[in-house]
């Protein structure tokens, strides 16, 4: 079965995450599509943000070794990798995605709700991803994940404001 590398990106601020509304999936998705030739996974993430949102995004890194040398340099590595089954569409047969999923948060930009692959983005908190119908609103895996994430951001904001008062 033939294996297509893409990157995704899920966009955090406030406790919400960035969703948009795939088009051809009728679900809501982080941003993220294919790699063009020659792209690091960590552009394409970053590019996919910009052309499905309007924003510029900066990626949340979780690096365990950073190397910076003249013969080896470390990249942003993805939060999450997944192996996504992708059925047959149209002339295109069924395939699989290798999707190297980054974490980010919005630096710039503004948001734009036009884009050929999406039906609209918005703004999602915990417990309105919770509020979806798995595999007909969202993908059971992309409820689950967001659901990690948000309640690890609600706790890591919990603990922040019990240091402060």
């Amino acid at each position: 079965m033939e294996r297509q590398f893409t990157s995704s990106v899920i966009i955090v601020e406030d406790q919400r995450v960035l969703l948009i509304y795939h088009r051809k999936l009728k679900k809501w998705l982080p941003p993220g599509g294919h790699l063009d030739p020659h792209e690091l996974p960590s552009e394409g993430a970053c590019r996919e943000a910009r052309e499905e949102t309007g924003l510029e995004i900066e990626l949340i890194l979780q690096e365990n070794v950073w190397v910076e040398r003249w013969n080896a340099k470390s990249f942003p590595r993805p939060y999450l990798c997944l192996l996504e089954e992708i059925p047959a569409f149209g002339d295109k047969p069924a395939h699989q995605h290798i999707d190297l999923i980054y974490l980010g948060r919005p630096i710039g930009g503004q948001i734009q709700q036009n884009h050929r692959e999406t039906d609209g983005l918005r703004w999602f908190t915990l417990s309105e991803i919770e509020s979806l119908i798995p595999d007909d609103e969202i993908f059971l895996e992309t409820q689950q994940i967001l659901r990690e994430i948000l309640r690890s951001a609600e706790q890591t904001s919990r603990k922040a404001s019990l240091t402060l008062e």
